[in-house]
């Protein structure tokens, strides 16, 4: 292949690969690689160097390390964006928690190029992260989100492969769950506003973040007796259908949360759409009254003044409890797993598993069972000697 100067005092370069280009003071290479021709600068200005540079691009290809330019200047802030595209356009709600992750990831790599992220520079990301005193699940959302974002780069051609990114392990599973007193204790701590919300999630099992708070009337079908969560709305974008009007006590509760946003309506003049609100308003956030709830439920005051902590795992208790409490009730009443997993809007086995808490009650009663079925054992071998 001849190579073409715009230097006429130049003789022309003859190489295999791609030609050198003056432009200004700066040599430019140019190349063909599958039928597709590539321009980059080759930074240089003395002929020699970029001659050089022109043949490591040759070496690169020979030995299938070849990196098209455009591939090369991909920079990390270009995969956050790709990853903000995919949430947007997929209409992911998570989207809040990955903008989290990329304000630490970002701030690490930031500017950089996508080639610059190599397996040991993410394993100091990593330690720099466990330094500061980053949760195992904080530091894991953060790896996902990196690895997302290289497979959006190599599926849209801008990053030539992905970096090996280590899996963190999270051992966070939480074994907590409500008996009937403790609920009883708690739930007579809590603002009026409140009680209704708990008590909603404590028979059904839904997240009270993003399903029980935002639920509103048209989700709730008093002639078929259902409420129902839309396609798209929950964790795993799968619907969901609870029957409330065969289930005594969840059925006063809305019957008489309608009654009171009725009221709410007439005095304010304003349609309340929301099943659970604070005078017609959202509820958004009820971090500082759980806590107070849960202290107060689990110290028993004396005349005397004295208190004695009786409930010490209620300092523990958080409102997503509600969720394995649910799961086990459930079981516990001989509900088919399959139904429940309907019901709670448990999609996997593994994570229903994880939420079916057996305490220390059930192991005895149990037992007991088996001892029964012993003693019957026994009495039958005596009755037939």
């Amino acid at each position: 292949m001849t190579a073409t100067s715009t230097n006429t005092s130049s003789p022309p370069d003859r190489r295999t690969f791609g030609t050198l280009r003056l432009r200004g003071t700066i040599w430019w290479l140019r190349y063909k690689i599958n039928g597709k021709c590539y321009e980059e600068s080759s930074g240089k200005t003395d002929r020699g160097k970029a001659e050089k540079v022109l043949a490591r691009r040759e070496a690169e290809l020979g030995l299938g390390h070849f990196l098209a330019p455009d591939v090369k200047r991909t920079t990390v802030d270009d995969l956050a964006q790709m990853l903000r595209d995919d949430y947007r356009v997929n209409g992911r709600r998570s989207l809040r928690r990955a903008e989290t992750s990329l304000t630490h990831l970002l701030g690490h790599f930031g500017g950089a190029r996508a080639t610059t992220v190599t397996a040991d520079r993410i394993s100091a990301y990593i330690r720099d992260r466990q330094d500061v005193g980053a949760a195992p699940a904080t530091i894991r959302n953060e790896m996902a989100a990196l690895k997302r974002m290289f497979t959006l780069g190599l599926r849209a051609g801008k990053v030539a492969q992905r970096p090996h990114i280590p899996a963190i392990q999270v051992s966070n599973a939480r074994t907590g769950f409500f008996e009937q007193a403790d609920f009883t204790a708690v739930l007579a701590e809590l603002p009026a506003d409140l009680q209704p919300v708990v008590t909603f999630a404590y028979y059904t099992g839904w997240r009270i973040p993003s399903e029980v708070l935002p639920l509103t009337w048209a989700q709730v079908n008093f002639t078929a007796g259902v409420a129902r969560l839309d396609v798209r709305s929950t964790k795993n974008d799968e619907g969901r259908t609870f029957p409330f009007d065969v289930l005594p006590g969840l059925k006063a509760l809305l019957e008489a949360q309608r009654e009171h946003t009725a009221a709410v309506e007439k005095a304010t003049g304003r349609i309340v759409p929301w099943v659970f609100h604070r005078d017609g308003k959202t509820i958004r956030s009820f971090r500082r009254a759980w806590r107070s709830a849960c202290k107060r439920a689990a110290i028993v005051k004396h005349e005397n003044g004295l208190a004695d902590l009786v409930r010490p795992h209620l300092l523990e208790r958080i409102p997503h409890d509600f969720r394995r409490t649910a799961v086990r009730n459930l079981v516990r009443a001989g509900v088919p797993e399959h139904t429940a997993m309907k019901l709670t809007g448990h999609k996997t086995r593994s994570v229903f598993d994880r939420y079916d808490i057996v305490n220390e009650a059930d192991l005895r009663d149990g037992v007991t069972k088996l001892a029964a079925l012993e003693t019957a054992r026994a009495g039958g071998t005596i009755g037939g000697q």
